[in-house]
């Protein structure tokens, strides 16, 4: 068996990013991929087993790593609403600096893959996000609704605000990210 090596696999990442990015998931096409890497398209399976297997693959990682750094902003000390904030602000600043990376989760999030991961019990973020809003729930913080509602309210917050600062009409300072968020409060506290 050959040994993988860490940059070529990161190639593949990134390659595979950018294609998404430019033509969705739809225009991933293995041999393709494997000629853009520079590599044979042997040599891609053996990083990844199909084209599923990539697009899950990244979609986990990419997943994982937020939710990690959610989690462990869930586990603080801080009240309730400055948590929320936070974890807020990190998934904007992460949509900010990392939009193409976005881009694949929010098409893997609508495609069919999506429901593979629901079915493999992979959602991390999602088991996150839903301790986070029974936290606020109980403690009286948050609307007593469907949390797929306050996850709909959150979500389009978020993607509306990135549209603002990558198009230039709106700066990410301090003042804005308070308001946004100070918004976002307003929506969903009960």
């Amino acid at each position: 068996m050959r040994v993988k090596d860490e940059n070529k696999r990161k190639d593949i990442i990134k390659h595979t990013l950018d294609i998404v990015y430019e033509k969705g998931i739809a225009g991933v096409k293995m041999a393709s991929l494997a000629r853009k890497v520079g590599l044979s398209p042997a040599t891609l399976y053996i990083y990844f087993k199909n084209k599923e297997d990539l697009i899950l693959s990244i979609f986990s990682e990419l997943i994982g790593e937020q939710a990690d750094l959610s989690l462990g902003q869930l586990n603080t000390e801080l009240p309730y609403k400055l948590k929320l904030k936070k974890i807020w602000l990190q998934w904007l600043n992460f949509s900010i600096n990392n939009f193409k990376e976005k881009a694949f989760i929010d098409q893997v999030k609508q495609s069919p893959y999506c429901e593979e991961m629901t079915v493999k019990g992979d959602l991390k973020l999602h088991d996150i996000g839903t301790l986070l809003f029974q936290e606020g729930k109980e403690q009286g913080l948050l609307k007593e609704v469907d949390n797929s509602i306050l996850k709909a309210i959150m979500t389009a917050m978020l993607n509306e605000s990135v549209v603002l600062i990558l198009n230039k009409q709106m700066e990410l300072n301090e003042e804005n990210a308070d308001t946004m968020f100070s918004m976002l409060w307003d929506a969903i506290k009960s």
